[in-house]
């Protein structure tokens, strides 16, 4: 006879006992004046309603509570299922297939991340996209890290945004393939207090779990536990609850990470507090993309890519990742005030560090074979981050994650530059259609009507007219040109000239090489190395963008002579003839004129002699 189970929610106690299904069976509620069972499938939203439905006209019982509790149940018995599944894997996942001399390959050289972004692409049929899997697949690692030590998680966190239909999805899932399955947690929608009831019968669920949900709709719920969780690592919900006497008695329910988490969306902005704590990086579409795509589901249907299995390799890197998790600490010697974002431009700006250096990390750990290994004093081993880990995640960042220092694509640009030059071509039109809007920017009308809510009261660049959409008053392209979007962060070869200048901290520790290498480890094949600029991002030169861009694509430097707006829009909201930085960070030295230098510029006339 199968096990009952016993759950409390709501102050009701139920009893659930399987019957050939684990989700079905016989369901018991208790009260202290009535009992009542049934049948039920708990996993079926028209069976739960019929059982209570088949309370409430027996009892007079409240039936939308009666919905809450059985919905809370499945989800519960959803986890014990799982948590038996997983246990059941793990054994497997380390059985014969799993041969050991292939994994520690996958790891023992340089080159870990692209490895492992190549295998996955291949066996899920990722179509270029290379960039978002290193950027998702370090998000993903960055879980397994150790918490710093103010006992914050490591890692990094991610907002994927995209049309849809555009991959988001896929992209996690592809990442996910080679995982081992106590790595990640996948979810399309979730109550707002069901982690909690879960961490009740597993305190581990989320601890050294990356997390993505299906769309950003099914964390709308659980925002309120995502921020402390993705801050400090832990999260607390107070509640009431009924004993077993009856009595209501205050509960407090506790989930522990670390986690990391993706949200992919269609959405431009979710909520404030919690984007903040994340990156934004938007995945870009491409000429012949549905085409590509199509043609890669076509490819499935044939006999030879229905008979290819992968089911060796995969296991293979499961088995390897689980083997590196016997380290989980990673450090970085370099002790320099400058090794900083140094931007006042972003208020966020500590939190998007964090998530840089969490990008660090995170490939470090990948990496950690080819890296030299600390011990603590405290007797603990750590992983030694290298310059060629900065240098990844520099470039990693640097292609996809320029949203999360200005949260407008190029989408948006074109749709502002378009209404720009409307203006000027008639200066006489108050505003302008959507359909004309979306010709002169050269996209679907549907597109422009898409955001025409970001833009007029997010980031507050476009007002409703009467017969469509207009800019804002004295609105100009210097407000949301991209420009240099990386001012403020060390380039990667200064980072690597402090490293060779000493700047690297020597604790009182054993130190040890798990294998030999280079001195400075081996940069990343991915990440560009810029020639004939500063090897600092400066802070005090004004910023221009790249040719070719439509209107917002000339040459005139964000900042000037008026003060600068606080949404980091480079909008001038006073008439102040005081000297301030714009988007850009740049600033007027002297009488008037504008430095060119930084304290860390490389060129001749700042060298040292």
């Amino acid at each position: 006879m199968a096990e009952t189970k016993t759950y409390e929610v709501d102050g009701l106690t139920f009893e659930f006992t399987p019957n050939g299904s684990p989700l079905a069976g016989f369901l018991m509620v208790t009260t202290s004046e009535v009992s009542f069972g049934a049948s039920v499938n708990l996993e079926k939203l028209g069976s739960r309603a019929a059982w209570a439905k088949g309370m409430s006209e027996g009892y007079d019982a409240d039936v939308a509570r009666l919905k809450r509790a059985l919905n809370e149940i499945c989800t519960l018995r959803i986890d014990e299922v799982a948590a038996a599944e997983k246990a059941k894997q793990a054994e497997d996942d380390t059985g014969p297939d799993a041969v050991p001399e292939e994994a520690e390959a996958l790891v023992a050289s340089a080159g870990v991340l692209d490895r492992y972004v190549e295998d996955v692409a291949r066996i899920r049929g990722v179509i270029k996209d290379r960039d978002a899997l290193r950027l998702q697949t370090l998000v993903a690692m960055g879980a397994q890290l150790a918490p710093l030590s103010s006992d914050k998680p490591a890692g990094a966190n991610l907002i994927l945004t995209a049309e849809a239909g555009r991959g988001k999805n896929y992209i996690c899932d592809a990442v996910a393939a080679a995982l081992p399955e106590e790595f990640y947690l996948a979810f399309e929608s979730a109550s707002a207090k069901s982690f909690y009831y879960r961490a009740e019968s597993d305190p581990d669920v989320l601890k050294h779990r990356w997390i993505y949900p299906n769309e950003a709709e099914a964390t709308d719920q659980l925002v309120e536990m995502f921020r402390p969780l993705l801050s400090g690592g832990k999260a607390s919900h107070l509640t009431v609850n009924k004993t077993g006497e009856g009595r209501n008695a205050a509960q407090e329910l506790n989930i522990e990470g670390p986690a990391s988490i993706t949200i992919p969306t269609v959405r431009n902005k979710l909520d404030a507090q919690l984007q903040t704590r994340m990156l934004v990086a938007e995945l870009p579409d491409y000429e012949g993309r549905v085409a590509a795509h199509s043609r890669a589901v076509s490819r499935q249907l044939l006999p030879d890519h229905a008979g290819e299995d992968h089911e060796p390799r995969l296991l293979a890197w499961r088995a390897a990742l689980r083997n590196l998790t016997a380290t989980r600490r990673v450090v970085f010697l370099l002790d320099r005030e400058e090794f900083c974002f140094d931007s006042n431009e972003v208020s966020h700006g500590a939190r998007l560090w964090t998530n840089v250096l969490g990008l660090m990390l995170a490939h470090a750990w990948l990496e950690q074979r080819n890296r030299e290994i600390l011990e603590l004093a405290s007797g603990e081993s750590a992983i030694v981050a290298t310059p060629a880990d900065y240098e990844a995640a520099y470039a990693v960042f640097k292609i996809s994650c320029e949203r999360s220092v200005v949260n407008l694509s190029d989408t948006h640009r074109n749709i502002l530059d378009a209404l720009y030059e409307l203006k000027q071509q008639s200066s006489f039109t108050d505003g302008y259609s959507l359909r004309k809007i979306a010709e002169q920017a050269g996209l679907h009308h549907s597109t422009v009507a898409e955001h025409k809510t970001y833009l007029t009261r997010s980031v507050k660049l476009l007002r409703e007219v009467e017969v469509g959409l207009d800019l804002v008053s004295d609105a100009e392209p210097s407000w949301w040109r991209k420009g240099d979007l990386l001012i403020g962060f060390p380039r990667p070869e200064q980072v690597r000239r402090w490293w060779e200048e000493g700047g690297v901290s020597s604790p009182k520790s054993a130190r040890h090489a798990r294998h030999a290498q280079d001195e400075d480890g081996n940069p990343p094949t991915y990440a560009e190395k810029p020639v004939g600029y500063p090897t600092r991002q400066p802070t005090t030169t004004a910023r221009h963008s790249a040719n070719g861009n439509r209107v917002s694509g000339g040459k005139r430097p964000v900042s000037d002579k008026t003060p600068d707006t606080e949404d980091g829009l480079s909008k001038p909201k006073s008439a102040s003839n005081d000297p301030v930085s714009g988007l850009s960070g740049g600033f007027q030295s002297g009488e008037g004129e504008t430095s060119e230098h930084s304290r860390d510029c490389l060129c001749e006339e700042c060298l040292p002699v």
